[in-house]
């Protein structure tokens, strides 16, 4: 069970990046739909490719960024990792495919980076959180963090001891309360990981 205190500690660890997360996915979703859209590339063989756009973007703001701390890694095809510490951030783009969250694979880092331990054991201090972003039907980003607890297999539901959709400013996420629950979080969105194709609704990325 995550306690108030662990997931006032993750909280207060990732509040630095509400606004610079915001800002570098919408940034980088209006430059990839206009590229895509002034060169009319159009239709659903596209997504992907804006998608891609939209993440590299993003990472290309972030880099410039005073992320307090975090550190985005500069290695790995344009993947947005992002560390403070023993802490991780990883951040993925919601899947439309199917109707649970894709499993890790048979990668074995990908495998233990979703196995996070019991918090009793030794705090939440080295957690490897994901971030879950999406364009909502007002078109604007929404950012889902969780903290995955155990790895599954294809057709599973993935489950969390954290999840908090992610506020756009450090100041609304510093006004959140947690109360403590027995039950994990069945996450009821999907992810995708290295091994999945990434897309979205036409026209955004």
């Amino acid at each position: 069970m995550l306690r108030p205190e662990d997931a006032r500690f993750i909280t207060e660890a990732i509040t630095p990046l509400a606004a610079p997360l915001h800002e570098a996915l919408e940034q980088g979703r209006l430059n990839a739909d206009d590229h895509y859209d002034r060169h009319e590339m159009t239709g659903r063989r596209f997504l992907k490719g804006r998608t891609d756009l939209t993440r590299d973007h993003a990472l290309a703001h972030l880099l410039r960024q005073d992320l307090a701390g975090w550190s985005p890694s500069r290695r790995g095809s344009g993947r947005i990792h992002l560390s403070r510490n023993a802490m991780s951030i990883r951040l993925l783009h919601r899947s439309p495919f199917g109707d649970s969250v894709p499993p890790p694979g048979k990668n074995r880092a990908r495998i233990n980076y979703y196995r996070n331990p019991v918090p009793d054991l030794i705090g939440v201090e080295a957690s490897q959180l994901l971030a879950v972003w999406d364009v909502d039907e007002k078109g604007e980003v929404v950012i889902r963090v969780v903290r995955p607890t155990r790895s599954f297999k294809a057709g599973a539901v993935s489950t969390s001891d954290y999840d908090l959709l992610l506020p756009r400013s450090a100041e609304d996420l510093s006004k959140l309360e947690f109360i403590s629950s027995d039950e994990e979080i069945d996450l009821g969105f999907l992810f995708e990981d290295d091994e999945t194709q990434e897309g979205t609704g036409e026209g955004s990325a």
